[in-house]
């Protein structure tokens, strides 16, 4: 189990299975052993990077990768994520800590903790399922909770947020809390992303079978904002930047140590010698297909004059990657591979990225010629358990996140003026020497992802994207703006005939691609077969249908 360590790591306590429900006297020790338990529910460096798979941004040969959105999900009989162990074990806690003898003090975060990840467990629940019975205690097989039925999703919401108002209350700031733990900070982002899922989902699922009654997605929207602000007026956080436009983004996701980088609320640790490691970078570096960047993705990226792609003078075209991320956003050459970017170092030897890797073996190879580079690091250690592993950190929260929220949040409210701007998008703008983003946007994009919503909307939006590319943002985004659009759409990459001449590169007949040249992975598959009318949730299981009479199924099913 992967901990995220602190300062100083206590090897006397005892192992935390050592402890049960029956003998946990709730002592300061044994309270912080019981939270360390629910920190792998956090998202590691792998999940972190690979989440877009299943998004438009990532493509990924095996398109049934995820079953919602290749439409081969089926109703299980058990499982299926339907699972409530964690949320007993949380209430189990919050039932009975109250017999400790210890000062609240010296016990008050691992109270707070204990409420971050019950509004942490039941907003993953949320997203999955949406509709949730909410359960205070740690139930039993005799216990009557067994039978509740689901409430609506917006009950459930404004539960995890009072479980996060009680967290915030309990839990101290970043700078008074042991590197790794939860903070209050953290659950300040936690709960400004829980309120600006619930308002999105409200609004743009209205008048579908996933619609809420009496909805009221504003309330969420300026919970949202409200809890951005709250972080933002700490003074505590800001953009990192050195002033590099061209390297501090990428540096942000290939650090081994976060604690002082002024843009990460919480990060994970990893520690070889204490069995903490992961082999992101060995299939960053050595497995095209989990950093195949779509086409799509590419095209979001404004040219240097703040301008997009299918209006500015600046755009060079994509007949080769070289052209595509000339005059570019610089997040863009921070996010895919350039020929020439260092890729591995080994002592003294020095790898360059010379070309996708189209020529390996099929589950080895790049399906759309851009290559990921966002989270490699060319100094990231061998050797370990389990062979090539490393040590990365991965930000889990971090403040760019926080000033996203706001601003779309804001915008949303319709109180998004240029202060507001300024105050969030452009600050991540400023980081790459981009121009700033004005409230009346001042050109129209024939390429916008959501022709029916404000220019302003959709350049927050696009922000979003491109920021947050390849953190695992981007599907809970399309599921909450119901924009499933996206997904549908052909799903390409780079233009092939830059690769076919290329004595590495395989035959044509090989590779596919679309009536245009752009590579296309799922052009002899169904693809991405999302059936808005249903997958937009998954499906209980029916063990937990017929033992629950109470439950219903969700739309479609």
């Amino acid at each position: 189990m992967i901990f995220l360590t602190a300062c100083e790591k206590e090897l006397d306590l005892p192992p935390l299975d050592s402890i049960t429900d029956q003998e946990l006297a709730f002592s300061r020790t044994e309270m912080e052993l019981y939270c360390n338990q629910f920190y792998t529910m956090l998202p590691n460096f792998e999940s972190m990077i690979y989440g877009d798979l299943s998004s438009d941004n990532l493509i990924f040969f095996n398109y049934l990768s995820n079953a919602r959105l290749a439409g081969t999900i089926v109703v299980p009989e058990s499982g299926g994520g339907w699972s409530w162990g964690t949320i007993r074990a949380l209430n189990y806690f919050l039932v009975n800590y109250r017999k400790t003898q210890e000062p609240i003090e010296s016990v008050g975060p691992f109270i707070g903790e204990i409420h971050f990840f019950k509004a942490y467990a039941y907003f993953n629940q949320l997203q999955t399922f949406g509709d949730l019975p909410w359960l205070s205690t740690p139930l039993n097989t005799d216990s009557e909770e067994l039978f509740n039925p689901r409430l609506s999703r917006s009950v459930i919401a404004d539960s995890i947020i009072v479980n996060l108002d009680k967290a915030i209350a309990l839990l101290n700031p970043k700078n008074a809390t042991p590197v790794g733990r939860i903070n209050k900070d953290a659950a300040l982002i936690l709960q400004s992303r829980v309120a600006l899922y619930e308002g999105s989902w409200e609004k743009y699922h209205s008048g579908t079978p996933f619609g809420v009654a009496n909805a009221d997605p504003n309330k969420y929207f300026r919970k949202a904002a409200d809890a951005a602000k709250q972080l933002m007026d700490t003074g505590g956080y800001s953009v990192h930047s050195t002033g590099d436009i061209n390297g501090d983004y990428w540096r942000l996701f290939n650090q081994e140590d976060l604690q002082a980088n002024p843009e990460v609320i919480l990060w994970r640790d990893y520690d070889i010698e204490f069995g903490g490691a992961h082999q992101a970078q060995n299939r960053l570096l050595s497995d095209g297909t989990f950093g195949s960047v779509s086409k799509q993705l590419v095209d979001s990226y404004l040219t240097t004059d703040g301008t997009p792609i299918s209006v500015s003078a600046l755009y060079q075209g994509d007949s080769t990657v070289e052209l595509a991320v000339t005059n570019r956003d610089p997040r863009l050459t921070q996010t895919i591979y350039q020929i020439g970017d260092v890729q591995r170092i080994v002592g003294v030897d020095t790898t360059k990225y010379e070309r996708p890797f189209l020529n390996l073996p099929a589950r080895n190879a790049n399906t759309t010629g851009y290559q990921l580079f966002k989270g490699t690091d060319p100094d990231a250690p061998g050797g370990g358990p389990g062979g090539e592993v490393s040590t990365t950190a991965n930000p889990i929260f971090r403040y760019a996140e926080v000033l996203l929220n706001y601003a779309e949040a804001k915008a949303e409210l319709g109180e998004a003026d240029q202060t507001v701007l300024d105050a969030s998008i452009n600050l991540l703008r400023d980081r790459v020497g981009m121009p700033h983003m004005t409230v009346n946007i001042g050109f129209t994009d024939s390429d916008w992802e959501f022709p029916s919503l404000s220019p302003l909307i959709n350049e927050i939006r696009r922000e979003r994207k491109v920021e947050l590319a390849c953190e695992n943002f981007r599907f809970h985004d399309i599921m909450r703006w119901r924009a499933h659009h996206l997904i549908l759409r052909p799903l390409t990459g780079a233009s092939f005939a830059q690769f076919e001449n290329m004595p590495w590169s395989p035959p044509l007949g090989e590779v596919k691609v679309d009536n245009n040249g752009y590579m296309f992975p799922f052009k002899d598959t169904p693809g991405w077969q999302f059936d808005p009318d249903i997958h937009y949730l998954s499906p209980l299981p029916t063990t937990q249908l017929t033992l629950n009479p109470n439950l219903t199924q969700n739309p479609g099913y």
